[in-house]
């Protein structure tokens, strides 16, 4: 006899109460899974959750919505997943209008949303059996998508076990099982690995880049900067309701740069040897800093390897040259310092 399950609320089935409208207004879909135009959201008169946010997902890619708690990555989920209506502009899945039609547009997409509902006495196959009958699934099919789903979020052993009695890693595993159980062709992620362990977020990382090759895009938020660099092909800069900056992962790669080099000697750093080091050609500035030397330059490996060569040529003894790099905070920080919108791929 299945468990009884109780009611869902809307935020944990996108597919409750939506309703039908074959007027539905579309875009071309060739390339882009997901098209956001003009999306503005306001909850009080006046003060914009979203303001004016546009973009696309290209098919096949993962792309990150990186922004801090609070900037509007859960708001603009919530208007794609038809939970939300906008305040103005438009939203659309495969070419789906998602307010006009949600029904037709939810039917490629699996999502998590916020933290999921457990129910501690079910277990993952109760669990994935109800939420199968919601998708329109037959019994067979059920039956074999939950060994499927289960075998790829690595809880097959777990199959008959009570929820209640898992890690919250494996309850966010389980949550990932139930959005792609009835294969589908889109996944849109809010805050996958929040309040996991490190290792929980890398079993997480290694599911979603497995669920790319298996043809599937994907759509994330996150405020956890190195996740999403790690995750991600693309990546979109979200803060105050705007979108800042939308690039490539390897784009944004180039553009940072290492700009100072943390250098220590076993030598005694006399005036005569500082006003050498700061007279090398590829150096721009010398300043002391907790007993060490901080060297700036033009962040070129090559030049990095230049004023190496340099120093040790003038007879120092070196016991620490360590360039440091850039990562994607530092990218975002200077990104929200020049606020120079949007720039788009």
């Amino acid at each position: 006899m299945e468990a009884e399950i109780p009611e869902m609320t809307v935020d944990q089935s996108v597919h409750d109460d939506v309703q039908d409208d074959t007027k539905a207004d579309t875009v071309s879909s060739e390339d882009y899974a997901i098209v956001i135009e003009g999306l503005d959201k306001e909850y009080v008169k006046g003060v914009k959750v979203l303001d004016n946010i546009s973009f696309k997902v290209k098919r096949g890619d993962i792309v990150g919505y990186l922004g801090p708690n609070g900037s509007g990555k859960t708001t603009t989920i919530k208007i794609l997943t038809n939970l939300l209506t906008p305040t103005s502009g438009r939203a659309f899945i495969n070419g789906v209008d998602v307010t006009k039609n949600p029904k037709e547009a939810m039917k490629p997409v699996g999502a998590l949303i916020e933290v999921p509902g457990i129910y501690d006495y079910l277990t993952p196959n109760d669990l994935l059996t109800y939420f199968g009958k919601i998708h329109g699934m037959d019994k067979a099919k059920i039956e074999e998508r939950i060994l499927e789903v289960l075998a790829k979020v690595k809880l097959q052993d777990w199959q008959h076990k009570k929820i209640g009695s898992f890690s919250t890693g494996m309850q966010r595993r389980l949550a990932i099982a139930n959005a792609i159980l009835h294969e589908p062709e889109i996944l849109i992620l809010d805050e996958p690995v929040i309040g996991l362990d490190p290792k929980g977020i890398k079993e997480i990382r290694m599911m979603i880049k497995q669920f790319q090759r298996d043809g599937i895009t994907i759509f994330l938020s996150s405020h956890l900067m190195h996740e999403v660099s790690e995750t991600c092909d693309s990546v979109i800069f979200l803060d105050g309701s705007k979108i800042l900056a939308y690039d490539t992962v390897d784009n944004i790669t180039k553009k940072m740069t290492m700009t100072t080099i943390t250098l220590s000697t076993l030598n005694p750093l006399t005036d005569d040897i500082l006003a050498k080091i700061n007279a090398l050609e590829k150096i721009g500035s010398v300043e002391r800093k907790n007993g060490n030397l901080i060297l700036g330059f033009d962040g070129k490996p090559e030049t990095s390897n230049a004023i190496l060569t340099q120093l040790i040529g003038m007879g120092l003894k070196i016991s620490c040259f360590a360039p440091e790099v850039a990562n994607l905070e530092d990218y975002y920080v200077s990104v929200m310092s020049d606020e120079k919108g949007v720039n788009s791929i």
